[in-house]
């Protein structure tokens, strides 16, 4: 009996440990990752946005990934993320859609229409129910990348001269970037890229006349209070993407568990990100008028048709460039049609 008592015991235990192990399996527990998180921003945006995200993926795994996070340049130029991101030499990546255009096709169109949407909130459901992301996913694909959408924002102007109407744009050197840019080109400006890092430098020897930086939040984080003057309203565009990339190779790696967390982190975090960056919004701009200066100019509505006629002339020219930007333009402008009525919404994006 002692003996029978004893074995059993000693089952009971293995199975326990056998049990253990299991558990630790299925929480990815057989490695410890440190991965390599590279952003666009620079240290304060950083601290705002993505360090949340660390903090998230670490709880959901347990401590089995923890993120090491690095601002614009610390570890390759910003322009050089994609290659770094598809090579391994950088682990993640959180960047502003459209930085890629050039290389990955649909970016540009990805990143937002001019005049497209009326809220973030329109934008980020159109990336989920609309299908954005399962055309971007594949295009990411091609560059060994794993795309996880984020955060949606509105997008506005600030420069050195008031903005009244369209016309005033004509002749403006501005930093600029995807459709937007090329927005800004039909109506008259000049456009030019530069990298976060390099920004304010540009601004305040004169190099640009005005620039775009997400809103007033980020806007006012990268001091542009200090050397522009005027801020635009509306937004020029609503449904600009900050978005999260993993290298492919690394994503086949982890565990379906471990995927599960970082998805479920990069949501969470986004969601947190987006509210603190819109009360962070307000706060900035109200700031800003009262303590720096700056005056708020809102285009009249007239103003607003003709900045919306000549941004749908923007979004053929778009279309045009590559069968990507092509399918997205159709797929915006089928949404908009479909938008209002509301037994075409489904109970659920996914």
């Amino acid at each position: 009996m002692e003996k029978t008592r004893r074995w059993i015991v000693g089952l009971m235990i293995a199975l326990m440990f056998l049990g253990t192990v299991g558990l630790g399996k299925a929480l990815g527990q057989t490695q410890k990752l440190e991965l390599k998180l590279q952003s666009h921003l620079i240290q304060p945006e950083v601290d705002r946005t993505v360090a949340y995200f660390n903090y998230m993926v670490e709880k959901l795994t347990q401590g089995q990934i923890t993120i090491k996070l690095y601002p614009v340049g610390a570890i390759v130029p910003a322009k050089e993320m994609l290659t770094a991101l598809r090579k391994g030499v950088l682990d993640m990546v959180q960047c502003m859609e459209g930085y890629w255009a050039g290389e990955v096709p649909g970016s540009e169109a990805a990143n937002g229409l001019p005049f497209a949407f009326h809220s973030y909130e329109e934008a980020w459901f159109f990336m989920w129910k609309g299908g954005l992301v399962d055309v971007m996913r594949e295009e990411y694909a091609k560059h060994n990348v794993y795309y996880i959408p984020w955060e949606a924002f509105q997008t506005e102007l600030m420069t050195k001269k008031p903005i009244n109407k369209i016309e005033d744009l004509k002749g403006m050197k501005l930093r600029s970037s995807g459709s937007l840019a090329e927005w800004f080109k039909t109506c008259g400006a000049s456009t030019v890229f530069i990298p976060g890092g390099e920004l304010y430098t540009a601004l305040a020897t004169g190099v640009v006349d005005g620039a775009h930086w997400g809103h007033a939040g980020p806007e006012y984080q990268m001091k542009f209070h200090e050397v522009l003057k005027y801020f635009l309203r509306p937004p020029v565009l609503w449904g600009s993407w900050n978005q999260l990339y993993v290298n492919m190779d690394l994503w086949k790696k982890l565990t379906s568990e471990q995927r599960i967390a970082v998805e479920t982190a990069a949501q969470a975090s986004a969601y947190f990100s987006t509210f603190h960056t819109q009360m962070l919004s307000k706060r900035s701009l109200e700031s800003m008028v009262r303590d720096h200066g700056v005056r708020v100019t809102v285009l009249p509505q007239e103003e607003v048709v003709k900045g919306r006629d000549l941004a749908m002339k923007t979004w053929d020219a778009i279309a045009k460039k590559n069968p990507r930007n092509a399918q997205i333009v159709d797929m915006v402008k089928a949404y908009i049609k479909e938008k209002e009525i509301p037994e075409k919404i489904k109970k659920y994006p996914w």
